[in-house]
């Protein structure tokens, strides 16, 4: 967009919008962002001008003010770049309702005396897998991105929440496809390894695990067919080929802890699979380090790998899926899962002293003590 103007002039180059928030709840501190921006030439003098506030709802009602015409000191490069801020306090808090949004202005603020034509650009719209950095002149492919410091939660649901013991079914946190299945006998979820990529995913994507978890227990993994077959634990954005994973590849019997871009990961953390020691998997996001665990009762977790958490796990867009896969023509057993985010029945309460702590519960099967489920009456039936 040009000026030609030799007052100070402030312009307008884009408006965006969020999802509605999910919950009610005070959004406050700072906000972040990074989009990429030139100007004409190096006469123009133009530096960033941001506003930012909450809608009520889907209307043009204001419920309140964000950031307040923010003015930056950077001018902007003559070869479009990467810039903005890590992170400035905003104006105000805003006490948001479920269904409000955020919306972002960014322009900029022509501070030149010249009455000649001069050009602000703002770079949008990128489709790469990479965030796009300061000073980086990958505009074109790598998305911009804006980060409030304190919107965890309001806007996208904790991975913590989707929550199912498959008890009497599928619950709606969850859809399958390819063959998965509810077994009424075991009550839980079978996961096929066929060539249809057959999957439990959480029904949202809309999930985000920044400062949450989310793990399951792997009661039974898939035997039987080549070094192409595998079950696996994903968490990760729309399918473009980046998520983290851990993987059972039932040729090597190997557990890998995977952190994909491209659908791949070069180097990534392998041990032999227990199926005592490794019953349960979980991920885990903490103060910027994103971590894959597992555990043998849910109650002692072992860290197997960790990464500085990247930044898409900080978005509120994430799906969760347990797949499986088979080259067409092999066969192989499914993989059984149970206890999606809860406390399994084989975990009971015993005082240590000081306090009441969880421990697994275990009985002797004639040669060895074995953890096994409790079951409770529920007026009609033992669950």
């Amino acid at each position: 967009m040009a000026e030609v103007s030799a007052a100070t002039t402030t312009a307008l180059l884009g408006r965006w919008v969020s999802p509605p928030a999910r919950k009610a709840g005070t959004l406050a501190g700072t906000v972040a962002w990074i989009y990429g921006r030139a100007q004409s030439s190096t006469s123009s003098a133009m530096v960033v001008r941001a506003h930012m506030y909450v809608t009520v709802g889907d209307t043009d009602t204001v419920r309140g003010v964000l950031l307040n015409n923010y003015t930056g000191a950077t001018v902007f490069p003559t070869v479009a770049t990467g810039g903005g801020t890590s992170g400035v306090a905003l104006t105000g808090s805003v006490a948001l309702q479920t269904g409000d949004r955020i919306v972002c202005e960014f322009g900029y603020q022509a501070q030149n005396t010249s009455a000649a034509a001069e050009t602000g650009t703002l770079h949008y719209g990128g489709t790469g897998t990479t965030d796009l950095a300061s000073g980086s002149t990958t505009v074109a492919a790598a998305p911009g991105w804006v980060e409030f410091s304190g919107a965890d939660g309001l806007f996208s649901t904790p991975t913590s929440e989707i929550v199912d013991r498959f008890t009497t079914g599928i619950g709606s946190r969850f859809v399958y496809y390819g063959g998965t299945f509810w077994n009424a006998g075991w009550k839980r979820v079978a996961v096929p390894a066929t060539s249809s990529y057959p999957a439990l995913m959480a029904t949202d994507v809309g999930y985000e695990i920044t400062g949450s978890t989310y793990y399951g227990e792997i009661v039974k993994m898939p035997t039987g067919g080549t070094n192409t077959t595998f079950s696996a634990m994903l968490l990760g954005p729309l399918d473009n080929g980046t998520y983290m994973s851990t993987r059972y590849t039932v040729a090597t019997g190997l557990l890998s802890f995977i952190n994909a871009v491209g659908y791949s990961d070069a180097t990534p953390t392998t041990l032999a699979y227990s199926p005592v020691a490794h019953r349960w998997v979980r991920f885990r996001e903490a103060a910027g380090t994103f971590y894959w665990e597992t555990s043998p009762d849910a109650v002692t977790w072992t860290v197997r790998r960790s990464v500085p958490a990247p930044q898409w796990i900080r978005f509120g867009t994430l799906r969760t899926s347990f797949q499986g896969y088979a080259d067409a023509g092999n066969t192989a057993t499914v993989a059984e899962i149970d206890n999606v985010n809860s406390t399994p029945a084989t975990v009971v309460k015993v005082w240590n002293g000081t306090a009441w702590a969880p421990k697994p519960l275990k009985v002797w099967n004639g040669s060895t003590w074995v953890t096994r489920p409790v079951k409770s009456w529920s007026e009609t039936a033992w669950f």
